[in-house]
């Protein structure tokens, strides 16, 4: 919608409601991460009716089930960035299944390698001719990540009160305390704020205001109490924390990651 030809829309957007067309956002790089806008290294060389590109991509969530690869590449000719639709299965390109990850577990993020590979100039996101036409996107997918941060506040908020309610030291509930007391409410406070920040987000954009500085100020202001709002949830569980057992622990490595997709609090800053 944001980077097609009216044409190209035409044709794929049918498809990609059905599911019968399915893609990747493949941005980030293996050396350049919040970087990106100056550093994008991988290139794009028109060769005829045709683009062959070379270079590498990381993160890049769902690769292996997807149909196209939206690979973003800075056109030799012009150094402006470029998007274009890769076959998954296209010559010379590699996946690599990215292991070890303390967080995104149930999401395999690949690396992707692009050596001489080749596609049509119909393959071309026909409007994205600059990294300002890929800033239009992020725009309005940071606004996405701000959700999520939500998403793991609630799970860490719902978690801790389930946990106190059950628990019980010197003879009566956890959740009966002030002090434990305090903290949920300083981790009610953040999510209720953060919910409220997004909300008002949607609601502009459903209007069809679209503004840089709104998706980055949700998203900074949300995953930096995200982290606030995780940490009391590790505190008031005590040493079972640590375990699975409580729905504490998996949130602490995904509030980090929710502080750097689509950048991190200093660059949405």
């Amino acid at each position: 919608r944001v980077g097609g030809s009216e044409e190209q829309f035409a044709e794929w957007d049918p498809q990609i409601k059905s599911f019968e067309m399915k893609g990747v956002f493949c941005l980030t790089e293996p050396e350049h991460g919040s970087d990106i806008a100056g550093g994008l290294s991988t290139t794009a060389r028109r060769d005829g009716d045709e683009w062959v590109i070379d270079g590498a991509k990381r993160w890049i969530g769902g690769a292996f089930t997807a149909d196209y690869l939206c690979v973003f590449a800075r056109d030799t000719e012009d150094s402006q960035v470029k998007a274009f639709l890769v076959p998954r299965e296209a010559p010379g390109v590699t996946l690599e299944k990215i292991y070890g990850k303390t967080s995104l577990r149930m999401m395999q993020n690949a690396h992707i390698t692009l050596s001489d590979v080749r596609v049509p100039e119909s393959a071309r996101l026909q409007n994205c001719n600059s990294f300002k036409d890929v800033a239009a996107m992020l725009r309005q997918m940071r606004s996405d990540v701000a959700w999520i941060a939500c998403g793991i506040q609630a799970g860490a908020y719902e978690a801790a009160v389930r946990y106190v309610r059950e628990r019980q030291q010197f003879g009566r509930p956890l959740a009966s305390f002030q002090l434990v007391q305090e903290k949920l409410a300083r981790m009610l406070g953040n999510l209720t704020a953060s919910l409220s920040m997004v909300s008002r987000l949607a609601e502009k954009q459903q209007e069809g205001i679209y503004r840089d500085e709104d998706s980055a100020l949700a998203k900074m202001w949300i995953s930096l109490h995200l982290r606030e709002t995780v940490a009391l949830a590790r505190e008031v569980v005590g040493g079972n924390g640590i375990t699975l057992a409580t729905d504490v622990a998996p949130l602490h490595p995904r509030a980090g990651t929710g502080d750097t997709l689509q950048g991190t609090p200093e660059s949405n800053a």
